[in-house]
């Protein structure tokens, strides 16, 4: 009985022995045959058929094993196995066929052009993709870059869901402003935090509004401004609280991380890389401008109307009709009743047509050019890089110059030790205009208004000045934009230096700590001169004016005028992690990090100015009179300095059970010298929970032969942002006061409230999403629906009158954002000699202000209950029978007189504030119902062709009003629509003489100059804009690979781009571009054509 019992157990793992075949090995790598350790040496489960029970599964999939420390491995399998999988992070999977004789095999993987894809880089943490549990998005630079752009931020336009990028201006080094899942705060910058190898980088915010004529071309370094696109491997963009919240109390606008190209194992790798790339002068057209005939037709309908006498005398034909007397003869008895030496010189006015266009913009040459250096070995990896970048502007004068130099290098001391240093330097010239004096110094305003029979020299070459310009003074303000930019300049000379130290010591196989420690240092030096003869000296000579007994003098002595404003910028980073990672009983995957940051910035501002500049002897002249030192604008020196230090302490862990369920937590403390006058809330908690389910792994999905990949993420966290622009304390501004005639004093007035409750804003963010893999992931979908609730967001609350503030910062406003993300990724075409690849993004998000108060003499509604971007407006209901807007009240049209509650003998209206608030209505909002972007990858045999787009569905957009229907100024020129004025919905031109309605009334509201402004606000100038930018076509030529090996080179490459060439869009006349609309200082968007090459040896 016993040898039976015996039989009955040993026979079959007998026959199962004799049914199985062990085979070992080694895995090494390719380029450097060092031994592979933690590769996984295994059998899939569609070969197996079912779940094994035998020792040796990794997971519930797969039949295999892991190689030890000499990249060694030993794997038992069937007889009938007729091959096995290789793979490791970062290499290629070697599929492995199974020979009947052999049983032991040398399996070589090489590196893989998806390393970055199985790694996900947070800028803390390295972390595989499978156990991802945030809304992330990643993606590499080769697939986006684009010639003749000088900074990252631009290619990501259309790019990523979720992300609505804007340029700011087509000028050249004009940043782009990004906004993430919308903005989580009122008041302060919902700019995104960016993040280089690690190290969050400080600049200069995008302003929230940069329609203002200064903002747009003076703006400072900001975070990225000198990083080369060309040394940046890849972008990935962090958007919920389980992404973000571990980078604290400056993530809730979201985080965009960098990561810079490393050297590689392997031989020396040079690169080059040259681009030749015009930038095309502007379609002037686009404008809508009147041409010479109908502008001179204009004015001589301007001339024929008595009861338009707004400056009445500017403009050629009413010079001259004046000059030869006839004015009154014209507005009696019409043209033909003028002179025949007066007919033709107004005919001949209609002959000369001067294309601004041509004048102040221009077809511009540019170059940029970089080459790398690259390679490494066990011990040592290294990339260094130089480049430049040379842009002219498509306004003339202006242009960017930037040289850039990288080094890194990564050293392993030993087994446990590694040390990497990287240096990114860069210097940065910027030439533009000078712009502060009015307007008309800057070109894209003043060639919207010059007239177009104006010529800028004569038959002798000199220059004619603008006769329109000439203001009534004693001082000479002659005008002429070509002289102007002769007699100014503007200069931006950025220098930059970023440093990163990164310590990495192995303490056991599981545990290592690291250190990294980061620098950046910012110099920046504006100067901006005007000489003596300049319109923009003269203009603000003009300021200095003051009356005497024997007429106007002037205290601004003679000269020019030179300003350096010096901007320093210095911060470090110190940051220490501890890292465990570890897996047992081939199921419990464990990774747990904890660390400490600390980082302060400084920044330094001076601002020097001086009056009667001598360019031959580099002296001005001080200012004397006590008059100057009331007027701020001739301030010559001023310093400003701030300093802020943080201290955060954070923690992060992810356990992952079969590889199916990971759970992942992360808790931070944030301290800084912001806030912490109330001990209460020196510390702000920032944490975050989230979870993913790798529904793909499971026995009732692996089965499904059409799903490859499937992944369900959702989280939960808070999120923290700091709105720089307010303090706990009180803020005074030092200014000077006249006491008595000679005597002036010091006084400092109090600015803003005290409040030692100030504190953090926090955002509380939940996403939920899915990843889906068909058909061997040729087709990826990424779904996500988030919702974000901002609270205790810094705004304006009224405080009772006897505090001394009407007003006092404090935090209760609250904001909520929610919306959706689509990505979806799709290989059309796969075959040996084409592919064809698509990809698709599109975002929607909707803003909600929950809480918020607004003064009570301000006349615009509150935002509660709107978005935060959203434009209010007054609705119009067409016109009167004398061209003037007619307006809903209860339900019935009415006039201006009754909808304004317009009195006789009053300054204007009798509503109050709230009566006045409540006439507007909510328009639109100003952010996209929808953004996204869709492209297209072609390659065939050596041909490519890659076409980006981007698009913005259903934008509101509001205007400056094209014409002002009681100052139509005959010196001024203006869009066509000025020719429909009274038809349509476009008001008709009035005067204080014009019959048929209450002039002075009407007249007074309508001119702009009422508190509110309210006809800037009429729905006439908000529009609706959905647009399609075809924002690169690129095709290339790859060289064969035997052909360029005989030239001893690896690879060449030629491409030919051509970038912003089509916009497909709507309701954008009058403007060069759909992005731009609305502001009549923006440098437009240029359209560019470039021929670049590549090349590797």
């Amino acid at each position: 009985m016993k040898r039976l019992i015996y039989l009955l157990i040993f026979i079959p793992a007998i026959l199962m022995g004799q049914n199985q075949k062990v085979i070992t090995g080694q895995v090494v790598d390719k380029t450097t045959k060092t031994p592979i350790i933690g590769a996984s040496v295994y059998v899939s489960s569609a070969i197996i058929g079912s779940k094994s029970n035998t020792e040796g599964v990794i997971d519930g999939r797969m039949l295999g094993t892991t190689t030890n420390f000499d990249g060694e491995f030993k794997l038992t399998i069937r007889q009938d196995i007729k091959y096995f999988l290789v793979s490791y992070i970062g290499y290629e999977t070697e599929k492995i066929a199974v020979s009947a004789e052999k049983t032991n095999y040398t399996i070589v993987l090489k590196e893989s052009d998806e390393v970055l894809d199985e790694i996900i880089i947070t800028g803390y943490q390295k972390i595989e993709k499978r156990k991802i549990t945030s809304a992330y998005e990643k993606i590499k630079v080769a697939e986006i870059e684009q010639s003749g752009v000088s900074s990252i931020d631009h290619m990501l336009t259309g790019q990523i869901a979720g992300v609505v990028v804007q340029p700011t201006s087509g000028a050249p080094g004009a940043p782009a402003k990004i906004v993430i899942r919308g903005s989580a705060t009122l008041n302060g910058s919902s700019d995104p935090l960016w993040v280089l190898d690690g190290i969050p980088l400080d600049g200069s915010d995008i302003p929230e509004d940069f329609r203002d004529k200064d903002n747009i071309d003076n703006l400072e370094s900001y975070p990225i401004a000198g990083l080369n696109p060309e040394d940046i491997e890849s972008i990935t963009v962090l958007k919920d609280a389980s992404a973000t919240s571990i980078y604290g109390a400056r993530a809730a606008n979201g985080v965009i991380v960098i990561t810079s190209k490393s050297g590689k194992k392997g031989s020396m790798r040079i690169q080059a890389n040259g681009n030749f790339f015009v930038t095309q002068k502007p379609n002037f057209s686009k404008l809508n401008l009147m041409n010479s005939s109908q502008k001179v037709d204009f004015e001589l309908y301007l001339a024929g109307r008595s009861d338009l006498t707004y400056q009445q005398d500017r403009g050629s034909v009413a010079r001259i009709l004046n000059y030869y007397g006839e004015y009154d003869n014209f507005q009696n008895n019409g043209f033909e009743s003028l002179s025949l030496n007066t007919q033709n010189e107004i005919n001949n006015l209609k002959q000369t047509n001067t294309n601004w266009g041509d004048q102040l913009y221009q077809t511009a040459v540019n170059q940029q050019y970089s080459v790398s250096i690259s390679g490494g070995d066990d011990q040592n990896n290294y990339y260094f890089s130089t480049g430049l970048f040379d842009q002219k502007g498509t306004t003339t004068g202006t242009g960017q110059q930037r040289y850039n130099v990288t080094l890194k290098d990564k050293f392993s001391i030993n087994d446990k030790l590694k040390v990497g240093v990287s240096l990114f330097g860069s210097q940065t010239k910027t030439s533009s205009y000078i712009t502060g004096a009015d307007a008309y110094t800057n070109p894209s305003y003043y060639s919207r208004t010059a007239n177009p029979y104006l010529s800028l020299t004569d038959e002798n070459g000199d220059y004619v000045y603008d006769p329109d310009l000439v203001e009534r003074s004693d001082l000479n303000l002659n005008y002429n934009v070509l002289e102007e930019r002769e007699n100014t300049n503007y200069e931006l000379i950025s220098n930059s230096l970023k440093a990163i130290l990164d310590v990495n010591y192995k303490i056991a196989k599981d545990f290592e700590i690291n250190s990294q420690l980061g620098l950046q240092l910012d110099f920046d030096k504006t100067e901006k001169f005007s000489d003596e003869e300049s319109y923009y000296t003269r203009k603000y000579e003009q300021r200095s004016q003051y009356n005497t007994s024997s007429g106007s003098a002037y205290y601004m002595p003679k000269g020019g005028i030179i300003q350096n404003w010096n901007s320093d910028v210095f911060q470090y980073n110190w940051k220490t992690t501890a890292n465990y990672s570890t897996i047992f009983n081939n199921r419990h995957e464990l990774d747990v990090m904890i660390g400490t940051e600390f980082r302060r910035n400084k920044k330094t501002e001076i601002h020097a100015k001086g009056f009667g500049f001598n360019a031959n002897t580099l002296t001005t002249i001080a200012i004397t009179d006590e008059r100057a030192l009331t007027n701020s604008l001739f301030d010559t020196y001023s310093k400003s300095y701030y300093e802020n230090a943080y201290a955060s302490f954070f923690g992060t862990a992810s356990y992952t059970l079969d590889k199916k369920y990971t759970f992942f937590t992360s808790l931070r403390y944030d301290g800084s010298n912001l806030f912490g006058v109330n001990p209460k809330y020196r510390y702000l908690p920032l944490w975050s929970v989230a979870g993913s389910w790798n529904v793909f792994r499971e026995d009732f999905i692996s089965d499904i032969d059409f799903i490859s990949d499937f992944k369900i993420r959702a989280s939960y966290g808070v999120q923290g942002n700091i709105d720089k622009s307010t303090s706990p304390y009180v803020i005074g501004e030092y200014y000077t006061e006249t006491i008595l005639p000679g005597t002036s004093e010091e006084i400092i007035r109090a600015t803003s409230a005290p409040n030692a409750n100030l504190r953090w804003e926090k955002t509380v963010s939940s996403n939920i999403g899915f990843n889906l893999g068909l058909l061997d992931n040729r087709i990826h979908i990424t779904s996500d629906y988030y919702t974000r609730t901002s609270t205790d967001l810094i705004g304006l609350q009224s405080v009772p009158l006897e505090s001394g503030f009407s007003f006092i910062n404090t935090n209760w406003a609250s904001v909520s954002n929610k919306g959706f993300e689509f990505l979806l990724h799709t290989v059309n075409i796969k075959k040996d000699d084409f592919k064809w690849s698509s990809s698709f993004n599109i975002s929607h998000n909707k803003s909600i202000v929950e809480d918020i108060e607004i003064r009570e003499e301000d006349f615009k509604p509150s935002l509660k209950g709107y978005s935060s971007t959203a434009i209010f407006g007054i609705k119009t209901a067409g016109l009167d029978s004398n061209g003037l807007p007619l307006f809903w009240r209860d339900g019935v049209k009415v006039s201006a007189v009754d909808f304004y509650n317009l009195e006789e003998g009053t300054d204007g209206s009798q509503l109050t504030r709230e009566e006045h608030r409540n006439l507007y209505s909510y328009i639109g909002d100003a952010t996209p119902k929808f953004s996204g972007g869709f492209n297209n990858s072609f390659t065939y045999k050596q041909f490519g062709l890659r076409i980006l787009t981007n698009f913005n569905l259903k934008q509101t957009v509001k205007a400056t009003p094209s014409y002002n229907l009681t100052q139509a100024q005959p010196g001024n020129n203006y869009s066509t629509d000025i020719l429909k004025a009274g038809k349509g919905n476009l008001p008709a031109l009035i005067g204080f003489n014009t019959p048929g309605f209450d002039t002075d009334l009407v007249y007074n509201w309508f001119n702009s100059s009422d508190d509110g402004r309210t006809y800037d606000d009429l729905d006439i100038w908000i529009k609706d804009i959905s647009y399609l930018r075809i924002s690169s076509i690129k095709f290339s030529y790859s060289f064969p690979k035997k052909a360029v090996e005989k030239l001893n080179f690896s690879s060449l490459n030629f491409n030919i781009e051509g970038r912003n060439l089509f916009v497909i869009g709507t309701n954008y006349d009058g403007f060069f571009d759909p992005e731009t609309y609305g502001s009549i200082y923006a440098q437009p968007i240029p359209k560019i054509i470039s021929v670049g090459f590549n090349l590797t040896f």
